[in-house]
């Protein structure tokens, strides 16, 4: 596993969590919001972004770190997930074909061509950090010849993608961004190795996870992990995609994974279910198989009179301030604070349990 992960904004320790800011921001919150609980680096998705704001108003406003007002490091996701995922769910969206993808907007018919190039493209335009090639993207449960397309398209994909990231460095002056590929396969352990092997001779420098999702059971997702890492380059960085589930995090960890996006921490937080150490665990590196952590739903009227923090000895902005019986009211009465304030406790017990798994202070 790689010591840490290198940016042109910075040096991310490792494992490191990227919250998901899909569309320029994480909902509920700000950037300084952010800073203030430790948060070091982010990830938007660059499909998103092209759709809505378009790229050439983020590139006007100086680019995605002056858009949003962050200055750490940003991975952008080429957004081969969800172009599969809006097609999937309806046909009429678009199409997959070998060469590109086709998605139609369903409210206005605009259409968008999307190529290896054109994400790369747009990548930089954005002014990311670490820009991630297209790919295809299957679900888990898909017959094998489709998981074997998937693959030949990914590799070809990612190698389109890295000649037209060298052609824009090469045209470029300043430090250049980093590259990551993402390998699939499925649940097929011959098409993940195949892939990762495929996108290791063309080289890049970090490799992702993709495909999700593959099993809610953190056992089954583990074989497809391992074969992943397995096949890679031993000190090459490892991202794994939407993998955020705090034990799916420390297993991913223990195989070699250094860095990990998730929304789910945030979408939790936004429906009333904050996350919290159980005792003894807040200060403890957790190894797979541990019970380590819980969570508390605050909708339930227990909470009605609780006057006590979420959690006892956390240092985020809502156990500081205020009790659970107020969060509580806050979702009841629909303030926009309840959302902000558990989307921040969730996000800290991410920091705090990443700096567990590094052995440091939060």
């Amino acid at each position: 596993m790689a010591d840490a992960l290198e940016t042109r904004r910075g040096t991310l320790p490792v494992p490191t969590f990227l919250p998901d800011a899909t569309r320029a921001g994480v909902r509920g919150t700000s950037s300084e919001d952010l800073r203030q609980v430790g948060i070091e680096a982010l990830v938007v998705n660059a499909f998103h972004l092209l759709r809505r704001p378009g790229a050439r108003v983020v590139q006007a406003a100086g680019g995605i770190h002056r858009f949003m007002d962050w200055n750490g490091p940003i991975l952008s996701d080429s957004g081969g997930f969800q172009v599969w995922s809006l097609i999937r769910q309806d046909p009429n969206r678009g199409v997959i074909r070998d060469n590109e993808v086709i998605f139609r907007e369903p409210e206005t018919g605009e259409k968008w061509n999307l190529t290896p190039e054109r994400i790369i493209n747009l990548q930089f335009q954005l002014g990311s950090d670490i820009v991630v090639c297209l790919d295809d993207c299957t679900d888990a449960d898909a017959p094998e010849p489709e998981q074997e397309r998937s693959v030949e398209r990914t590799v070809r994909w990612a190698r389109r993608c890295r000649e037209e990231f060298d052609r824009q460095v090469a045209q470029r002056r300043g430090e250049a961004p980093r590259i990551f590929a993402v390998v699939q396969g499925g649940g097929v352990e011959s098409l993940r190795r195949q892939c990762a092997e495929e996108l290791a001779a063309i080289g890049f420098d970090g490799y992702g996870f993709g495909g999700w999702p593959l099993a809610a059971d953190s056992t089954l997702l583990a074989d497809p992990l391992r074969w992943v890492a397995d096949a890679l380059p031993a000190a090459a960085p490892k991202h794994a995609l939407g993998i955020g589930r705090a034990d799916h995090v420390v297993s991913a960890f223990a195989l070699g994974y250094s860095s990990f996006d998730s929304a789910l921490p945030t979408r939790d937080a936004r429906h009333g279910r904050l996350y919290v150490f159980k005792p003894g665990w807040a200060a403890r590196r957790p190894s797979p198989g541990d019970d380590f952590f819980g969570a508390i739903r605050i909708h339930d009227p227990e909470y009605r009179v609780d006057h006590g923090p979420i959690e006892d000895g956390c240092d985020c902005p809502l156990c500081t301030r205020h009790s659970r019986a107020y969060l509580h009211h806050q979702f009841k009465v629909g303030d926009a604070s309840a959302e902000r304030l558990a989307t921040l406790h969730n996000l800290r017990f991410y920091v705090r349990l990443f700096a567990n798994l590094r052995g440091s202070a939060a």
